[in-house]
């Protein structure tokens, strides 16, 4: 069996969490090489997973190595640059979220990938959650009739928790946001997945706790979509104890509630008499608390697409799609109107 072969560049939280031992648990791929400008975490890496060859420069990482692919985890403002260089070497492409920090960054990443005939996958997971494709099912369905409304909750208690070292989450030039850029494009790109596109945000954000920060720590927006649904998205690093992950849609004919139940992990209330509640055999959500890290999907999703096994669960083209919004709740916030999202420029 022939092995895909990745480089991983950065060796952060999200590639010691998730990239690195998902990669691992494959037997057909191998890890070659890792990369990051702080040699020791890459050695770290390096000698937990049993990799080879270590790098600092990641552009003679893909120059010297024969790799197939390349995850890139690194700060925000470097996902463009990085992407594009490991595009023109002809590798595929796994990028963080989000995938960029502006709609010209990110067509340039899409137009290379095509130009190039690569895979460009972007990491927002949560579509491919088991209790989030159930529920796509089931709204699909029309089980609980048409939608009405719907909250969703994406908040922690802030990058810091989960990566000591990433200073630069609080930093408007590395990171461009937030809580926005770094939970709620996930609940953006689900959100537009299971329902349809954002058309319309008002969006509020604060920063309420976080010290030297000049991104917010706190954003609620109210969004309405293209089919009128409206509903509102919540992002926050400064939810403690633990972490609020979900999401609940109002429906004509009753109520679907994903991971907000403790002990259901996606649960039906219905407004018929008799029919009552309704929970589902799922997988609860993944969390970056204790016990709360396993597959995410996503390392699946991108070996199987590169493989030609399934169609791109997560193309370039849907990064975009959930960046343009976050970039139209930025620019709510800062001119205090509503912004549609179409207005959005490169």
């Amino acid at each position: 069996m022939k092995k895909v072969r990745i480089g991983v560049i950065g060796t952060g939280a999200i590639a010691k969490y998730r990239h690195l031992p998902e990669y691992a648990a494959r037997e057909d791929v191998e890890i070659v090489a890792v990369c990051d400008i702080i040699e020791a975490k890459a050695q770290k890496m390096a000698a937990r997973y049993g990799v080879k060859k270590v790098y600092t420069d990641y552009k003679k990482m893909i120059a010297e190595e024969k790799l197939d692919a390349v995850s890139i985890c690194i700060p925000n403002y470097l996902h463009a640059e990085v992407t594009i260089a490991a595009l023109e070497k002809d590798l595929h492409v796994l990028v963080e979220k989000p995938m960029a920090t502006s709609l010209a960054e990110s067509q340039k990443m899409i137009n290379t990938a095509k130009k190039r005939g690569k895979v460009l996958m972007v990491g927002q997971n949560q579509r491919l959650a088991p209790l989030h494709v159930l529920a796509k099912k089931i709204i699909d369905s029309g089980m609980l009739g048409k939608v009405y409304t719907f909250r969703t909750v994406f908040g922690h208690a802030g990058p810091e928790h989960w990566s000591p070292t990433g200073s630069w989450f609080f930093d408007k030039e590395k990171a461009f946001a937030g809580s926005l850029a770094d939970l709620g494009v996930h609940k953006i790109d689900l959100i537009q997945w299971l329902l349809t596109d954002i058309e319309e945000v008002a969006c509020f954000s604060a920063t309420l706790e976080k010290k030297n920060c000049t991104v917010d720590d706190n954003s609620v927006v109210i969004v309405r979509m293209k089919n009128g649904i409206i509903g509102t998205v919540e992002t926050s690093w400064t939810y403690k104890p633990k972490e609020d992950n979900g999401t609940t849609f109002f429906c004509e004919k009753g109520i679907l509630k994903m991971a907000v139940e403790p002990d259901a992990p996606l649960v039906a209330y219905f407004n018929e008499p008799g029919k009552g509640r309704l929970a589902f055999e799922v997988p609860k959500m993944q969390s970056n608390e204790e016990g709360g890290q396993f597959s995410s999907g996503v390392i699946d999703g991108f070996i199987n697409t590169i493989k030609g096994e399934i169609e791109n669960p997560i193309p370039g083209s849907e990064g975009e799609k959930a960046l343009r919004a976050v970039l139209a709740c930025i620019e709510s916030a800062k001119s205090n109107r509503k912004v549609l999202v179409k207005e959005v420029e490169a």
